[in-house]
């Protein structure tokens, strides 16, 4: 059986990551059979724990990136997962998606602590995106569609893609009960439940929700539609 994952931003992607490569690295899941697809310096990248000796599950699987980015990778692998995953990947497919107001937040502060923030303040730096990341991310990664469509149109396709191509849609800010059902699917053990990138360790928490005004969330719901729409109807 072949799987993908398919990762929108700031939707636990990377905690899954590290729990699949370190159960193929202890041998729960065969030798070479996962595979990350992630952006890294502007180019696609390609990530094996199978061929990375130096694999600590310890530590971020970012760090096993920045340590192998170079490396080109062959082959085929039957647990497909990353940014990079697309519609055309075979296999039985899963996503999560994430309450659009916590991916913002956990996105600015993630970009904050980078230097790659369009504003040091949160609310101005929404208002520099174009909004419905989540529905954009959908059409244009997933889907590989780049068409300038009215975003209803993209909207509908995106929802198109959760209802037909996607075995579930998972719920990121319940992810220890996804990863439960996957565990399960995948015949591994649940634990160690290994996390990478979290908030507060692997970066610093800069905007949150308690400091955000009424005004501000009116804003948020109304400039993000779309996400807000796909959210409710997939994970409430």
């Amino acid at each position: 059986m072949q799987y993908c994952f398919h990762h929108i931003p700031k939707t636990a992607g990377s905690s899954l990551q590290l729990r699949l490569a370190h159960r193929e690295y202890i041998g729960q899941l065969p030798k070479g059979s996962t595979l990350v697809v992630y952006p890294l310096y502007g180019d696609r990248r390609y990530y094996r724990v199978s061929e990375d000796p130096a694999f600590n599950p310890k530590e971020p699987i970012k760090q096993a990136f920045l340590r192998t980015y170079e490396k080109q990778s062959t082959g085929d692998a039957s647990i497909v997962c990353g940014h990079y995953t697309n519609s055309e990947q075979p296999g039985k497919h899963y996503t999560w998606l994430r309450h659009p107001l916590h991916r913002d937040i956990s996105h600015f502060n993630y970009d904050s602590n980078y230097g790659h923030e369009l504003d040091k303040d949160f609310a101005t730096h929404l208002s520099l995106m174009s909004g419905n990341f989540i529905t954009l991310w959908i059409y244009g990664k997933y889907l590989g569609q780049n068409h300038p469509l009215p975003m209803e149109t993209k909207y509908q396709r995106a929802r198109t893609a959760l209802k037909e191509n996607f075995i579930k849609v998972f719920d990121s800010d319940k992810f220890e009960e996804s990863w439960d059902e996957i565990a399960k699917e995948l015949n591994v053990t649940p634990e160690p439940r290994l996390h990478s990138n979290r908030a507060g360790e692997s970066y610093n928490r800069i905007a949150k929700v308690s400091n955000l005004s009424k005004d501000f969330l009116h804003w948020h719901r109304g400039y993000n539609r779309y996400d807000y729409l796909l959210y409710e109807e997939f994970c409430t």
